[in-house]
């Protein structure tokens, strides 16, 4: 039974309403990755994501890109971190580099990731305290 911190999606037409917070949610993350791909042609990009579960402080977003689809994050009050899941992923700053594959975790700076070919990741994006993700408006990842 939902608590009065518990969130719900509003649903769409290709999705239903689920709970987003609360304890014990499990997902099946290669059944998500296989409904995201299902998705990509409802998607402009290149690009399909979820977010899996968002509570006062955070925030955990699959992502799914096709090779060469290009994911811009936004400006976020707290950390992130991203972790490939399958394919390769290739995060360009101004003069570093990083090419990452399935199981590589990288705390996110806030540059592209690129994918190198179709590539899952999760991204999951931590706000301070006063600055819940349920009243931050930057920084989600479109789904």
């Amino acid at each position: 039974m939902p608590t009065s911190h518990s969130r719900q999606t509003s649903g769409t037409t290709h999705r239903a309403a689920r709970q987003m917070s609360g304890r014990g949610h499990v997902f099946e993350l290669t059944d998500e990755v296989r409904t995201l791909r299902g998705e990509l042609g409802h998607t402009s990009g290149g690009r399909a994501a979820k977010t899996l579960a968002k509570t006062d402080g955070l925030r955990v977003t699959l992502v799914l890109l096709t090779s060469g689809a290009t994911l811009n994050p936004e400006s976020t009050a707290g950390g992130a971190s991203l972790h490939v899941l399958k394919g390769r992923v290739r995060v360009q700053a101004e003069d570093e580099r990083w090419d990452l594959g399935p199981g590589d975790l990288i705390a996110l700076p806030r540059e592209p990731v690129t994918a190198m070919e179709e590539a899952a990741f999760l991204v999951t994006v931590a706000w301070p305290a006063g600055a819940g993700a349920s009243e931050h408006k930057g920084g989600e990842v479109s789904s």
